[in-house]
């Protein structure tokens, strides 16, 4: 199995995204194929081509409802018939608040939103009786590699991270460009952040609200509880994460 991890927004004082998202998408590797396959019948079906990015902060804005239809359209169609329409897909994700200081980078610690968005994928995977491969969003060697060395920290020296059994403990980092995958996890954070930010807390409804909603309602379908690495309670799919545990 196969988890891509990308993120909307980023929980920094310097970042005015509302409520950040870390989210992940599980594929069977078996499955891989026929998910590409739509991938390119859909990218040539809309825009002739099939050198497109697909990035939410493009298509999850409200222009898509009333000037860039194709972006519309597309991100429509992938959540239909790619999300929706993949037999063995889940989606998991950790949703944050806005926050006003700086989290604590600890060069050993595996910050807390990846570390709970790692206990579903394992919780999913152990389910499943399967290994999973977790593929990140790469930005540079010198991120990437802080990232991989705190995810190594927290599965091989922590009690919680060696109970992560089902999770090949090489990450692999990928460009979005070229990784539908990422893409894909790209397109589901941001559907994610932007229903929590337009969607919830009494906000006026209006068609991008509703819009957002109709995504958002099968995103949601695709996710489930999972067993937390000892077992002993549940896990959400996707988890508001309250602000004190960021730190």
């Amino acid at each position: 199995m196969l988890a891509y991890i990308d993120e909307s927004g980023f929980p920094h004082p310097n970042d005015d995204t509302k409520n950040p998202v870390l989210a992940a998408i599980c594929i069977p590797k078996d499955e891989i194929r026929q998910l590409m396959q739509k991938m390119y019948n859909i990218k040539m079906d809309i825009f002739g081509r099939y050198d497109v990015e697909l990035k939410a902060v493009n298509v999850i804005k409200p222009k898509s409802l009333t000037r860039n239809f194709n972006n519309k359209l597309f991100a429509e169609r992938v959540v239909k018939e790619i999300i929706d329409g993949t037999l063995n897909l889940a989606i998991f994700a950790v949703v944050m608040d806005q926050i006003t200081t700086p989290l604590p980078n600890h060069p050993e610690t595996f910050p807390n939103h990846y570390r709970f968005l790692l206990q579903r994928i394992n919780g999913y995977s152990y389910s499943k009786n399967r290994k999973c491969i977790i593929s990140f969003d790469s930005q540079d060697e010198g991120n990437d590699m802080i990232i991989s060395n705190k995810m190594k920290n927290y599965l091989f020296r922590s009690n919680e991270g060696k109970q992560c059994s089902s999770i090949v403990e090489s990450a692999f980092f990928v460009s979005s460009k070229v990784e539908e995958g990422i893409q894909l996890a790209d397109l589901c954070a941001g559907i994610i952040r932007k229903y929590n930010e337009h969607c919830l807390d009494n906000v006026e409804s209006n068609e991008f609200s509703v819009w957002l909603q109709q995504l958002y309602s099968i995103i949601n379908k695709r996710t489930c509880n999972v067993s937390s690495p000892n077992g002993n309670k549940q896990l959400h799919g996707i988890y508001k994460i309250p602000s004190y545990l960021l730190i």
